[in-house]
This record gives structure tokens, C-alpha cells and sequence, in this order.
């Protein structure tokens, strides 16, 4: 693995280079160790990635071999650069990736690149649109005839046409459908134009199998909506990042199949409008506790730490968007408002290990907004609870952090894009494409 790369600069030029590595381009300054320190030169380092300047005489810069550093906001350090003095040349070469080149003050060529790609919104669903039920998790065997039928009754009472994958039923012995299977009925679902929508099934196990084997550049020549949620995060996730279509976290049979009014009216609203949606607070929630259904007044959001934010909405499910830590498809967390969930087999610890784990990766401490979603009964998460792992974590402090949202495991729940947009003010949160 790498573990830096090293540029060169003229005798005396610590300061030039404070101000433009630290000052432009917004990394921080790591001292370096006392056995290097009087050699001179200064070293720097943004979320993961490490540049030494080291001192050299006679000094030349490099005009070649460069560096490569990702930003998750390309134009503004373009325009900080360009006011600055510096010239910033884009290249189209790796479209659809985003960058541009310029060189340090001492003419180190800087290469300069969007860490994710221009999102992409798929077309919004309409009376006769085409839905593909498709199990990129566990298997469509294992979810009863029953919840099968009443979710396509309701999604044919939405004007919508349905039809099954091919592999759905298969079944392996994880409870899934081999791979390449499913692979397979992905390729078919986003090759085929007659297909508007894709609907996971449900959740379960292994989405994460997919990932290596996934078209990326088929799935970006043909957005369509993919809508799921639990397993189905760490597809979402990935495709998201790795071909900037936005995808979307929401409802699948079950949920359908139980025919709630809130969750079907956040459900339509946001894959058949272009409308922002303001998220409101269900009246009542449900869970099963000792087998059976619950129901439960609903006492809205609660504010864990205030502020305000905005940012790219990310997330899902906890555990599984974990699982992709250390691979391509992790997402870049800076700027981002994280929505957050994780289901009963998780208890109060369990979920602080995995908080801790995610808010120890580049970029969490550029997060802009936290939402948890409902936690189910089982977990026995507390108020108290989140508060203390909250405050664990200085970065939290000054943005909002907001818990007891209608998503995740419990019901009712709302639907929101995976890559879209979020913003919190005063408690409220507001959601678009």
C-alpha cells in the first residue's frame, strides 16, 4: 500500500508551500518526525492521502509525475486557485470522471480530482412504468406467497407494471441465488429499456458478493431507479459511487405488502415527482416484539446536538455500509449528511463498535449531518444511550445530529436518495434528488 508521495521544493520555500497546500487546497500540516525535521521542507496530509515536501538543491520541479488528490467539491478549488493566481487546466480524458491539472508556487504539476462522479437521477416513474422485482440479496424463496402478491397488487394499484427477474427464486445455501446469477439479472433489469424501475425484494444477506462482478459503465449509460434497503445498502452504495447513479432507500414487499398510508405516500412522492420532500413524523410506529405486532405512538424526532447542515445524503443501513470499508465502493463521507440504521439483531454496544468504526474513516470529520433512524425494540436502544455516543465524538458537537426518524427497520417508513441532497435547519429535514 502506498504510504506517500514526495514532491520536492527549493531551499526556504516552507511557507509558500504552507499557504498553498494548506491554505488552497485545505490539507492539514503533520509535523514531522523529530529525525527529519532538520532537513528541512514540510508534509502534509487530507483524509488518507500523505505529500512530503522535501528539500532539494539544485531544485527542479516535476513536470510529469505528479500527485493525484480528490476533492469532493472540484469547482470551488478551482475558484480558490484561479483567484489565487494559479492556472487550473480541465481534462476531459477520463470523463465521466471530473479534473483538472495546475502546479504548486514552484511548479510541481498537481493533478486535482472529483472524488465522485456527476450524480446521475434517474428518470421518475409514471402510470404504465415497468417495475422489476429482482433479489439482489436473499432470495424472493423465502418471502411468503402472500406478501409477494399483496406488494404487487399495490404497486399495480399505482399504475405500475411488474414482472420478475429471472434468478429471483433461486436459492443457494446462504439463502441466496449464486452470484453470477444475480449479476446476471441486474445486467438484464439495466440493459433492457423496457424496464423503468428495479424493486429489491427484500434484504437479507450478500449484496455485497456483486459488487467486484457489476457493469459499472452499463449502469450509468442506463439509469433507472433501484430501490431497497437493510442488505441492499451496500448495492446502493456502491453503484452510487462507483457510476454516480442515485439510488434510493425505501420500501420493499414487506413494507409494501403492509399498505401504510405514510409510507406509500413518501414512496410515491419520491420516485414518481421531482418534488423535495420535508420529512413529517408518522403518528404511530410499528414492530414485532415476542412475535407479535406493536403498535406505538409516535413521539417525533429527537434533537441530539443542533445546527445546521447540508450535504450529500448518504448511508443506510450501518453494519452493511460498514462492509464496504477499505474497498472502492466505500463512499467519500466529506460533506455528507449520513442516514443511518441498523436492525434487532443489533444491541447498544454492538452499534457504538460500528458507529466508532465508520466515524474512524477519511472524512468523517468533514460529516455535515447525522440521522438515525428508529431503532427497533429489541436493540433496547435509549435516549440516553445516543446521547453519550454522540458527545464521544468532537466533530459532532457542532452539527446536528437527529434520531427517531421514520426509517430502518420499523414501520412506517420513508423513502430517500442514496446521493441526493440533504439539508437539516431547525430540526427540520428536508430531502431531494
Amino acid at each position: 500500500m502506498l504510504d506517500h508521495v514526495q514532491l520536492a521544493a527549493p531551499t526556504g520555500s516552507e511557507s509558500q508551500a504552507r499557504s498553498f497546500y494548506t491554505g488552497l487546497l485545505h490539507m492539514k500540516e503533520v509535523e514531522k518526525p523529530s529525525g527529519v525535521q532538520a532537513s528541512g521542507g514540510v508534509w502534509f496530509e487530507d483524509h488518507g492521502a500523505a505529500l512530503h515536501l522535501g528539500i532539494e538543491e539544485p531544485f527542479q520541479p516535476a513536470q510529469k509525475a505528479h500527485p493525484g488528490l480528490t476533492f469532493s467539491h472540484l469547482d470551488d478549488v478551482a475558484t480558490r486557485l484561479g483567484a489565487a493566481g494559479y492556472p487550473v487546466q480541465f481534462d476531459d480524458r477520463l470523463a465521466p470522471r471530473r479534473r483538472f491539472f495546475t502546479a504548486d508556487p514552484f511548479g510541481n504539476r498537481i493533478e486535482c480530482i472529483e472524488q465522485q462522479l456527476t450524480p446521475i437521477v434517474p428518470k421518475r416513474l409514471s402510470d404504465g412504468s415497468h417495475v422489476r422485482l429482482l433479489a439482489p440479496a436473499s432470495s424472493l424463496a423465502t418471502v411468503d406467497v402472500k406478501t409477494i402478491d399483496r406488494a404487487i397488487t399495490v404497486l399495480e394499484s399505482l399504475g405500475l407494471r411488474v414482472s420478475i427477474s429471472q434468478h429471483a427464486r433461486a436459492v443457494n445455501p446462504f439463502g441466496s441465488s449464486d452470484p453470477a446469477c444475480r449479476i446476471d439479472d441486474l445486467h438484464t433489469a439495466f440493459s433492457d429499456p423496457s424496464i423503468d424501475a428495479i424493486l429489491c425484494v427484500r434484504g437479507g444477506f450478500s449484496s455485497n458478493e456483486l459488487l467486484d462482478g457489476l457493469d459499472y459503465a452499463l449502469i450509468r449509460q442506463n439509469p433507472k431507479i433501484l430501490c431497497g434497503f437493510s442488505d441492499i445498502t451496500a448495492l446502493s452504495q456502491a453503484i452510487f459511487t462507483k457510476s454516480g447513479l442515485v439510488t434510493y432507500s425505501g420500501p420493499m414487499l414487506r413494507g409494501l405488502a403492509a399498505r401504510d398510508a405514510y409510507t406509500l405516500q413518501a414512496f410515491k412522492q419520491m420516485l414518481f415527482t421531482d418534488d423535495p420532500l420535508t420529512i413529517q413524523s408518522s403518528s404511530n410506529w410499528h414492530d414485532t416484539q415476542d412475535g407479535k405486532s406493536v403498535t406505538l405512538p409516535n413521539p417525533g424526532q429527537v434533537i441530539l446536538s443542533a445546527g445546521s447542515g447540508q450535504g450529500r445524503l448518504l448511508g443506510g443501513n450501518l453494519c452493511t455500509l460498514n462492509l464496504l470499508q477499505g474497498t472502492a465502493y466505500f463512499p467519500d463521507l466529506r460533506d455528507s449528511i449520513l442516514f443511518l440504521e441498523d436492525d434487532y439483531e443489533v444491541h447498544p454496544a454492538t452499534f457504538a463498535r460500528d458507529f466508532a468504526s465508520l466515524m474512524a474513516q477519511p472524512g468523517a470529520d468533514s460529516i455535515r449531518g447525522i440521522i438515525f433512524g428508529r431503532f427497533q425494540l429489541a436493540t433496547q436502544m435509549t435516549e440516553e444511550q445516543l446521547r453519550y455516543l454522540v458527545q464521544l465524538y468532537p466533530s459532532l458537537v457542532s452539527i446536528p445530529v437527529i434520531a427517531g426518524a421514520d426509517f430502518g427497520h420499523t414501520m412506517p417508513l420513508f423513502t430517500f436518495p442514496i446521493g441526493g441532497q440533504a439539508t437539516i435547519e431547525d430540526g427540520i429535514i428536508s430531502i431531494s434528488h
